[in-house]
């Protein structure tokens, strides 16, 4: 006879478990659902600026961790890669219709296409969450690139990045006048460090509570999580307060994090770029079904102005879902 219980509630010590289920479920239905209420801004190509500069125009990047030439980099980071985005009202993001090559089609090199499939001297990669275009080798220092793309205007993030972590960077809705000198001023932080506002940066907080869910097993679980809201201005960060403690009594589905990761199935690789055929929210939910989460008892616990330009405000939610396996 065994008197050994083994652990319950996730498989094994490798498994995602339900505060980070918590997490990317909730970062990936907030930057979907944003997007299906029209959170992004189209760039076209030598598109100017009310200073003057182009919009469409990409920096050189003094990453130490590419060759210079390697790297060259947007005014603004979170580039959209969702297909199937239709607001009323306006054009539908920038993005590639094609399965094999989705997200941002490609770069102009001194005014010529280089398309993101090409071989050859401008082959390259586009790595949409950093923002930025990334040559397999360097090209000229003095080159013009540029990049027809659109980017998601509130950045929905991990906790982990917001400011004790990260450098916020403000002043970003349009290049500056120092956007192209490169190794001097904010831009010139590495962009993966780099906090653009507004932002909602989420993370699960230490409360948890339990109840029974059925006879024979199973318990409802209650988790708490705080939505940052971070942004340059007043009218801005209260509307981001809004969109969230309005979704109070709001259910959505969570994806089955373990699952993605035993098909290989994320939409975005290492780089940053889109894989083949890429599941957006929707699929995720649909081909990895992970439960459901209701959002309750939302509410809205601090407001605060930083200094100047920088406007802060917090939204703590309960968050009730069920774990049939415990």
């Amino acid at each position: 006879m065994s008197f050994f219980s083994p652990l319950k509630g996730f498989k094994n010590i490798n498994s995602s478990t339900l505060s980070n289920d918590i997490q990317d479920g909730l970062v990936e239905f907030f930057d979907w659902a944003l997007l299906d209420k029209g959170n992004y801004f189209n760039v076209t190509l030598n598109e100017q600026s009310p200073n003057g500069e182009d919009y469409s125009k990409l920096r050189l990047s003094s990453n130490d961790s590419y060759t210079l030439g390697q790297v060259w980099e947007g005014f603004r980071k979170n580039w959209v890669w969702q297909t199937g985005i239709s607001v009323d009202g306006m054009d539908s993001p920038f993005v590639s219709s094609d399965a094999n090559h989705l997200g941002v089609s490609g770069v102009y090199v001194n005014d010529v296409f280089q398309p993101s499939s090409g071989v050859g001297q401008y082959a390259h990669s586009i790595d949409h969450f950093n923002g930025r275009v990334i040559f397999d080798s360097a090209i000229p220092s003095g080159s013009k690139v540029q990049a027809e793309h659109s980017y998601k205007y509130i950045n929905v993030v991990y906790a982990n990045n917001v400011p004790w972590l990260r450098e916020i960077q403000t002043s970003t809705l349009q290049p500056t006048s120092n956007f192209n000198e490169v190794s001097n001023g904010a831009w010139d932080i590495p962009t993966e460090t780099r906090l653009q506002l507004p932002a909602i940066a989420i993370e699960v907080v230490p409360t948890r509570r339990f109840k029974g869910y059925q006879l024979g097993g199973g318990q409802f679980v209650y988790s708490d999580v705080i939505f940052h809201c971070i942004a340059e201005d007043e009218y801005t960060r209260n509307q981001m307060v809004d969109i969230i403690s309005l979704q109070n009594d709001k259910t959505i589905h969570l994806f089955d994090s373990n699952s993605i990761n035993q098909d290989s199935d994320f939409p975005l690789d290492y780089k940053g770029s889109v894989v083949p055929s890429a599941l957006r929210y929707p699929d995720l939910v649909e081909t990895h079904p992970g439960g459901r989460l209701r959002l309750t008892n939302a509410r809205i616990e601090q407001m605060i102005m930083a200094k100047s330009d920088v406007f802060g405000g917090v939204v703590r939610m309960t968050t009730e879902g069920i774990k049939a396996n415990i």
